[in-house]
């Protein structure tokens, strides 16, 4: 779709997302977690979750599109005030399937999950989305993939479950939703200003093409880990949460979760930053080059926003909502003055170091407080950051080595399929040298008497 659509397109409906997000946390209302940390569920419970739900969602609707027009007058965007309002339908979208998915997600249904995401995505972005893309609907293209992947997969989780429509509850039951959920929203509030503070300012006062550069330096930087990241933590949180106060299997979950993500993460930031020139022209094309300098920066970010990322979901399990709510409105507020002294230069890359420098102390700041609150040992935690830097350092060499031999007229499909090749030959490498240190690990240790069909993988 980056081929057919123009960079403003894309930065259009950056800035209307992110302008709809600020109502989002709070439309959503944290129900979908807490129905999945609730201990026991009854019907009553999960009829309060949707009546909740769906009249939040619907104010928040309202409000939408209530503001539409004065969007458009902040940002001086022609055309963002109907696209925010076109948009803002998914409030209600969202209102409806948070209770089915957060169903499935607390049944570990994690398969029928996965079969739900690819499907609405593909037909979403694949089939509506570039078809659109292709006869000219422009920035209408994105629109109706994103309505059509939401829509798709709010149907299909419905069918999954198949939960009471009813909205009958007690008062009791609202408590729990509105106790759990509004917390929950509150910290969902300050991560969305931390996270999309850059995109608002970069919208304003450098307009769409900036922001549509910024956008997809964002995406292609996220997206080799999101998804793999994502799939870990949905089935973290669930798995944590029913675990209780049982500090030791918590802090052996949080271990586990931080070697494998932190390691992958960590190790594509730095193939990232090697490869980026690769990766926008083969990807986007050649009107994206811009977006090369904003990319390396930005790979430096990867790895510690996904393992902030578990950690965030580990205090979530335990409902240390508190100590999670004063990390982040920290970090926003750091966030905050550093993108203040970085926009005066008006510099989109500027914008980018200040985020890199706000997630590496979000990352540190997470780290040292589950590491205090689950009592990990010294020398456990300095094993799981000895693994994170191998596979790092790996990759990141394997894959300039790669680049260096090829030579720089040959086509840049076949180039990142080197950096590819490497990169994974760098990560397999990684684990050759890691793997001893790994296999006594005590988390390790736990994953393997669960499960001994990996014990194969360690040399067990």
């Amino acid at each position: 779709m980056a081929r057919l659509l123009e960079p403003a397109d894309f930065g259009l409906v950056a800035i209307a997302n992110v302008s709809l997000r600020f109502f989002s946390y709070f439309a959503q209302m944290g129900i979908s977690p807490a129905l999945i940390q609730k201990p026991t569920l009854e019907e009553g419970d999960i009829r309060a979750a949707l009546a909740l739900s769906l009249g939040v969602s619907f104010v928040f609707f309202l409000l939408a599109v209530g503001s539409a027009g004065w969007v458009q007058s902040f940002f001086e965007m022609i055309g963002l005030g109907l696209v925010v309002q076109v948009l803002s339908i998914n409030f209600l979208i969202g209102g409806f399937s948070s209770v089915s998915l957060g169903l499935l997600r607390r049944e570990n249904a994690f398969k029928q999950l996965a079969i739900i995401e690819i499907i609405s995505y593909i037909f979403g972005y694949g089939m509506v989305g570039l078809s659109s893309a292709y006869y000219g609907a422009g920035v209408w293209a994105l629109v109706a993939a994103f309505m059509t992947q939401t829509g798709l997969s709010a149907i299909l989780g419905y069918a999954a479950t198949r939960h009471s429509i009813s909205l009958k509850h007690t008062r009791l039951q609202r408590n729990h939703f509105v106790s759990y959920g509004g917390r929950y929203s509150i910290i969902g509030f300050v991560e969305f200003l931390s996270s999309n503070i850059d995109a608002l300012i970069i919208g304003k006062f450098m307009g769409a093409a900036p922001a549509g550069y910024y956008s997809r330096a964002v995406l292609l930087a996220n997206l080799p880990v999101q998804q793999p990241a994502n799939v870990l933590t949905k089935t973290l949180f669930p798995i944590m949460s029913s675990m209780g106060d049982q500090i030791d299997k918590q802090a052996m979950g949080f271990q586990l979760s931080g070697l494998l993500v932190g390691s992958y993460a960590f190790a594509v930031g730095a193939g990232i930053y090697v490869a980026a020139p690769d990766i926008v022209m083969a990807l986007l094309g050649d009107k994206w080059l811009d977006a090369i300098p904003i990319l390396k920066i930005l790979a430096w970010s990867v790895g510690p926003l996904y393992f902030s990322h578990v950690a965030g979901v580990t205090l979530d399990s335990m409902a240390k909502l508190g100590v999670k709510m004063r990390i982040q409105s920290s970090m926003l507020a750091l966030l905050v003055l550093l993108l203040f002294l970085s926009a005066k230069s008006g510099d989109v890359s500027s914008i980018a170091m200040a985020i890199v420098a706000t997630e590496w102390v979000r990352f540190l700041c997470m780290a040292w407080v589950l590491v205090s609150i689950l009592a990990i040992p010294a020398i456990d935690w300095l094993r799981v950051t000895f693994c994170i830097f191998v596979f790092a350092t790996t990759t990141g060499i394997l894959i300039f080595l790669g680049n260096a031999l090829v030579p720089p007229n040959i086509s840049v499909y076949f180039r990142l399929s080197i950096d590819i090749f490497f990169g994974i030959f760098g990560l397999v490498i990684g684990f050759g040298l890691t793997r001893p240190v790994m296999s006594s690990h005590p988390s390790v240790v736990f994953l393997l008497a669960k499960q001994p069909r990996f014990k194969t993988l360690f040399g067990k």
